[in-house]
């Protein structure tokens, strides 16, 4: 009985571990067809009824949110802030000062803007604690015809060595519209 739980234990293990060449990603196009990128297949729009709970004492919440049964998030905000090219910088800082504060608690693993696809695209990669345990968060951000894009990508710590490397190639394949 006792190998049969050990073994049960380690197939579990094998099975969730899988390496992150293993996670097919698919295209999708999202916010009415004006961002295209890269979705961990078998991610689902989370329903409205799923958003009113996870973000009912948020003072926002995004404008979709992919999910795989809510244990991993990728959420869209396409927010009314005016934004371009010139402001990414802008917003790389501010984001970061801002962020600092809110998670004084928080591991940074980076900040900072890179080119993708031809755009610049700030971005903070960090752990921040929340509700009693980490979360692995990369965020990032460009403008997407004149309204900045903010997109949040979030895992347990359990799951960021499977993941990391599948939120930066999603943050790698984003094109939006100009």
């Amino acid at each position: 009985m006792k190998s049969f739980f050990l073994f049960f234990l380690l197939s579990g293990l094998l099975m969730a571990a899988r390496p992150a060449s293993e996670i097919e990603l698919v295209k999708k196009r999202v916010l009415s067809e004006r961002v295209e990128i890269l979705i961990p297949k078998g991610f689902e729009v989370m329903s409205e009824q799923q958003m009113d709970f996870a973000y009912a004492k948020a003072q926002s919440r995004p404008s979709v949110m992919f999910t795989n049964n809510n244990l991993i998030t990728l959420a869209f905000n396409y927010s009314d802030n005016e934004a371009d090219q010139d402001m990414v910088g802008v917003y790389a800082g501010s984001f970061t000062k801002t962020y600092q504060k809110q998670f004084k608690n928080a591991t940074w693993i980076g900040d900072g803007v890179k080119e993708i696809n031809g755009r610049k695209v700030g971005f903070l990669e960090f752990m921040r604690p929340e509700l009693g345990h980490e979360v692995y968060t990369l965020t990032f951000f460009t403008d997407v015809e004149g309204k900045l894009l903010i997109v949040t990508f979030n895992c347990s710590p359990q799951q960021k060595a499977e993941w990391e490397v599948v939120a930066k190639k999603i943050m790698g394949s984003l094109k939006a519209n100009g």
